[in-house]
Order: structure tokens, then sequence, then C-alpha cells
């Protein structure tokens, strides 16, 4: 029984395994890839297709088949494990995503061969399930394959355009949360039980059938549903926390711009009292003092004013940060061009930026500790310019370099999530290395209001 040749079932695990491939990669392509992927990958589908070969037919009932359906998808779920860099509960996340997928084209072609049959007059196509098939005519098989096709090709591309898109390489949560994905899981295993049962029941009026297919198609869009609000409320709560980030990011700052006022307010009044002196007894000032008063006063030097109140945060916040390292960032920018972007994703394109940027120079000698960002509009694009000096390897891999840190499981994704912002608002992302300097480039179309001129560049130089 186990190679039973004769056997639709027997080699529709054969094909089951193709449509579960095709439909997990619809979901894990954007997921990051382990090293030598292409050989991991090949390896994989020869052992899935061997499994599914060597998987035995013990008994033809919809409890044995049921189970063997469930063996090869689990296989499916290691063969992605093995070829991308990921937490088991993406993987589930995604593979749960993929059966269904599956699921909902082998429904949409029984429906349609039963509708062939019944519109066209062509014979009905062999019940896979059953231990032997039954006997078809040649134009059973054309009419067959054309559904086939159709109804796989439809459902697969219409996935791919709708899901693809949302499942980004995540290192940090999970896709998702555990018990949506479980709930998910539930729903689809009942959902193909009642299926198999249903393929079993020879008995079955046209009524229930139609009414259960329906119903398997429901809950399989129920269940990606399901699975995939949980990305939208997961977006949605990270833009939250990182807009409350800001803010607590802005009174940090208006308290450091406080204190060093009430500084510089002090220092005042002891220039005032340093002056009397020197009118009633020709004291001389210290010149340790007005060093100090100098310090202190240059911290308006400090204030970034380039019209985004965003952009103005991020660079104050990070001057005020390491103006101690003496670094300096040198900045033309006219932030009104960037009013399109979102402060969440601001803080995370530009704090990214220019954290790599710091850390590139920290270590450099003084003169090289400097950072020039430029943002302006170019035609219709507007230009994000970041340069800084380096010192290392230049090592880059799908476009991006490769991070400098020894563990790339935990670093490395500013870059990624610097482009993923960028191809978020239709731009582009690309670095570039000159000698020793580091170039990050940054292009989006313009998003100025109809009848908006552009402002004036405004130059700032921090110290």
């Amino acid at each position: 029984m186990m190679f039973d040749f004769s056997s639709t079932l027997f080699w529709y695990k054969l094909v089951f395994m193709a449509e579960i491939i095709v439909a997990e990669w619809i979901f894990v392509a954007n997921l990051r890839r382990n090293n030598r992927f292409l050989l991991r990958v090949i390896c994989s589908i020869v052992g899935l297709f061997a499994f599914a070969f060597l998987f035995p037919i013990v008994a033809y009932n919809a409890a044995w088949i049921c189970f063997m359906f469930f063996m090869l998808f689990f296989a499916s779920l290691c063969g992605i494990k093995i070829c991308f860099c990921e937490k088991w509960w993406n993987i589930v996340f995604c593979g749960l995503a993929a059966y269904t997928i599956q699921h909902i084209a082998f429904v949409i072609y029984d429906s349609l061969s039963d509708l062939g049959e019944i519109l066209l007059g062509v014979e009905s196509r062999s019940n896979v399930y059953l231990q032997e098939g039954n006997i078809v005519s040649g134009a059973t098989v054309a009419v067959s394959f054309i559904f086939y096709i159709v109804s796989y090709l439809v459902t697969y591309l219409i996935a791919h355009y709708i899901y693809t898109p949302k499942i980004k390489p995540d290192e940090a949560s999970r896709l998702g949360r555990r018990r949506f994905v479980i709930l998910a899981g539930i729903i689809l295993i009942t959902d193909n039980i009642f299926n198999a049962v249903t393929m079993y029941n020879i008995e079955i009026d046209a009524a229930s059938l139609w009414i259960e297919r329906g119903y398997n198609i429901f809950t399989c869009i129920l269940s990606l549903q399901l699975q995939f609000s949980q990305l939208t409320e997961k977006n949605i709560q990270a833009q939250y926390y990182t807009v409350q980030h800001i803010l607590r990011e802005e009174q940090k700052q208006y308290n450091i711009v406080k204190q060093n006022l009430d500084t510089i307010n002090i220092k005042y009044h002891d220039l005032k009292h340093q002056l009397r002196a020197i009118r009633v007894g020709g004291a001389q000032i210290d010149k340790a003092e007005l060093a100090e008063i100098e310090r202190a006063m240059s911290i308006y030097e400090s204030v970034v004013k380039t019209g985004n109140e965003t952009l103005d945060l991020i660079l104050t916040e990070k001057n005020l940060l390491h103006g101690k390292d003496r670094i300096q960032i040198t900045c033309i920018a006219d932030g009104t061009l960037l009013d399109f972007i979102s402060p969440a994703d601001m803080y995370s394109l530009f704090g990214n930026a220019l954290d790599n940027a710091i850390e590139a120079v920290t270590m450099l000698d003084v003169d090289k500790r400097t950072i020039t960002l430029i943002v302006k509009r170019i035609n219709d694009m507007v230009s994000i310019h970041i340069e800084n000096y380096f010192d290392g390897e230049r090592i880059v891999t799908n476009g991006l370099p490769r991070t400098t840190k020894g563990d790339e499981d935990y670093h490395g994704f500013g870059m990624l999530s610097m482009r993923v912002i960028a191809e978020k608002y239709r731009g582009t992302l690309a670095v570039e290395f000159r000698g020793n300097v580091f170039c990050l480039n940054i292009m989006f179309p313009v998003h100025l209001p109809s009848g908006s001129k552009n402002s004036e560049e405004k130059t700032d130089e921090l110290g």
C-alpha cells in the first residue's frame, strides 16, 4: 500500500508538496536568509519530495489522510527553518498562512471542476482522496488541468500582491502574537478535517457540499485576517511608542535647555559683578571664568532650526549628547521638504543614520570627527545626503554595508530598517565609499503641496 502507484492520492502527495512549497515562498520571500541559501533550498526541496514520496498511506480515511498532510506540512516548516534565519514562531506564522492559501486554491479548484461538469457537461475529475481514481476522459484531463492552473495561479498571485509586502525581516519581535498564531492554526486544522470528512462522505447532497466549501473559504479568509491584523496592530503600536519616545525626548531637550539657560543667567550675573568691580577698582576678569561663560552660551548653538520639528529634535539631541566628544555636525537642510514623513519614521531614519555616522567617527582623530547632513530638492526629488569619515573594512551585502559588530544576528538592522522606510515613501537608499569617506544617499519623490514654494536652505553648523 505504501507504493501503490495506481492510487491517485499517492501521486497527489508530491503535488501537494509542490503546492505548499510555492505557497510558502509567497510569505517567506522577504525573510532573512541563511548562508549558502541556494544550496540549502535545493537540498530542502529534494528532501521534502523524498519525504512525500516515502510517506506511507496506511489507510484511506479522513483521520490518516489529515495526519499525512499535516506531517508533510510540518516537514515543509523544517525546510523553511533550514533556509531562513528566523524564529520558529515567524516560520509557523508564514507556514500557516501558506497552508491556508493552498487550501483556498484547492477548494476553488474543486468548485470549478464541479461547475465545469454542470455547465460544460464534462465528466468530473478523479477524487484524489480515494484509493483508486475514477476513469476519466482526455477532455476531463484537459479541462481539469485548465481549472487547476487558473485556481492556483490566480489564488497565489492575489496572495502575493496582498500579503508578501506585509512580511518583512523582523529579528526583534515575532510576527503576530502567539495566541493568535495558535488560534489560526486551530482554525486551519479544523477546517482541513471537515474538508477531509466531506471528501470521504460520498453520500453528501449537493447543497451540503457547497455549504461546506463556502464555510471552508470563509474560515480560511478569517484565519488569514486574524493573523495579518496583528501585523497592522503591531505597526500602530510601534508608531505610538515611537511618538511617545519623541515626546519624552522633547521634554528632555526642554529640560536640558532650561538648565543651561539657568546656568547662563548665573554666569551673566557673575559677569555683571565682575564688570562693576572693573569700573570701581580696576579688577581683571578671570580668563577661566570667561571660558566657562562662553561654553555655557555655546549651548544655544546646538539648537537647530531646519523647518522640521522632528529633524530639529534629532539633530539637537545628537549634538547635546555627543558634543563632549568634539563631534561636529554640519547641517544644510530644508526640513520642510520632509514634512511628508511621519515623526516615527523620521526618528528611525535619521536616528539610525546619525548614530551610525557618530559611531564611525568617534574613534577617529578629532579633525576627522565631522558629519555632513544635506537635505535639498533636486528637480522633482528630495535628496538626503549624509557623509562621514570611517576607518575599517568596506563589506557590502545586498547593497548595504555589513555590520562591524561581531554578532550579525543582533546588529546590522539599522541600515535595513532605513531602506524599508525609504521604500515605504517610494524612495531609494544607496551607499557609496569615496576613499575613507562613507556616503549615504536617500532620494524621495517630492511631496510638496501644490502651490508651495521651496524655502531657502537654512544652514546651521553644530560644534
